[in-house]
């Protein structure tokens, strides 16, 4: 049985009192609850325990987790770490809650029962009856932002109001897709690494074919489309093939996640120059010697998808002549509940980040700003607050 793991211990005890209650119900003797992420007891002792216990086979079920990037990404990456610990235990792990038919009918069912239910479905046949004239639909290349559905545009969600289908990514949070019509399809194609991968040639023949009925299509990438999104490719595909598009820009998280780790990217006497790179390339290796010469003066060094290449990188920085003793930031998370940074130098940094079990998704700012940090962490003093106040109301 696994949550999430939230900053309120309410949720968590949530979490725990369901085990409880499935255990008894269900009549299994062996059920430990635990937690993906923040809470104890994590993935690796709950599995334990339940081998000291005399359990030879494991079976991991994701309480109401959603069917996107924890289930598909983190949660099959860390049990099968810990699984490999205990050899000749077995394990599985079941789809979660939130994707069961049976609680998709009963949301139907409650939905059926509020007012106004017949206004709805008229206006859905209305929408049906405009598709039907519709020659071509579009596809609409748009950017997610970093996670928290509140930095979404305005544009963004607009359309995503009025869609037929939502071809989404990995790193979009679920919660977005609330915005989409209840008659919208839904499809997942993202790509974990080491995980599944969605072969980017299917992707796009998807836009195209859904374009092609007629349907008006978001395709919701995380960040921004244009940077690092392959957004260009696609509407590249989009382009020879006479499907229209059009592009609705993201708040990238190269911006947005250094800000909620209250790091400014420029700052004036400290920082007026800024890079930006993935460390994501074609053969899946860090980034060349060159490339790194080429922006190692930048005074702000901003880096996306790294955190598995974070050695190769600042060793690479240090041989191109940057000081060992630079702050660097790792952030993960950013703009969520759940949003962790941890701070070193380019010399401790890849040993800090390593000890705090930092992971992907992860972003990495290297520059004297992140020295900033301790006076501006302005998100997660908010956290510590708010968690602080929930406490409190608790107690009285």
């Amino acid at each position: 049985m696994v949550g999430h793991g939230s900053r309120r211990q309410e949720a968590n005890n949530d979490v725990r009192e369901v085990a409880r209650s499935i255990g008894e119900r269900g009549g299994f003797d062996l059920v430990e609850p635990a937690f993906l992420e923040i809470e104890h007891p994590d993935i690796g002792e709950g599995f334990k325990r339940l081998i000291e216990r005399g359990a030879c086979a494991v079976t991991v079920h994701p309480y109401f987790l959603s069917p996107g990037r924890h289930t598909r990404g983190d949660l099959p990456r860390k049990v099968g770490d810990v699984a490999a610990c205990f050899p000749g235990v077995r394990y599985q792990i079941t789809e979660p809650l939130s994707a069961h038919p049976l609680v998709i009918e009963a949301s139907i069912e409650r939905i059926r029962e509020t007012d106004g239910f017949d206004d709805v479905r008229e206006n859905q046949k209305l929408d049906a009856a405009q598709r039907e004239t519709r020659s071509c639909g579009t596809v609409y290349l748009v950017g997610a932002g970093p996670g928290a559905p509140g930095l979404l545009t305005l544009r963004a969600r607009d359309l995503l109001a009025t869609c037929d289908v939502v071809v989404y990514d990995y790193l979009i949070d679920l919660d977005v897709l609330r915005f989409a019509p209840a008659r919208a399809e839904r499809v997942y194609v993202g790509k974990v690494g080491r995980g599944r991968q969605t072969p980017q040639g299917e992707i796009n023949q998807l836009l195209i074919q859904q374009a092609r009925q007629g349907k008006v299509v978001v395709r919701l990438k995380g960040g921004d489309p244009f940077l690092f999104g392959r957004g260009g490719e696609e509407a590249e595909a989009l382009y020879a093939t006479e499907v229209p598009f059009e592009i609705v820009p993201g708040v990238s998280s190269a911006l947005s996640v250094p800000a909620y780790a209250g790091i400014p990217l420029t700052h004036r006497g400290i920082a007026s120059s800024v890079a930006i790179l993935t460390a994501a390339n074609a053969s899946g290796g860090s980034p060349g010697s060159d490339a790194l010469a080429d922006l190692s003066r930048a005074d702000t060094i901003v880096v996306l998808m790294g955190v598995a290449h974070l050695r190769e990188i600042v060793d690479g920085l240090i041989a191109c002549g940057r000081d060992p003793h630079t702050p660097v930031a790792v952030i993960r998370w950013g703009s969520y509940e759940a949003q962790q940074t941890v701070i070193g130098t380019l010399h401790s940094i890849a040993e800090e980040a390593k000890a705090s079990g930092m992971r992907s998704p992860a972003v990495i700012v290297i520059g004297e700003v992140v020295r900033l940090r301790e006076r501006l962490k302005w998100f997660e003093k908010h956290l510590v607050e708010s968690a602080e106040f929930e406490s409190a109301l608790t107690a009285v």
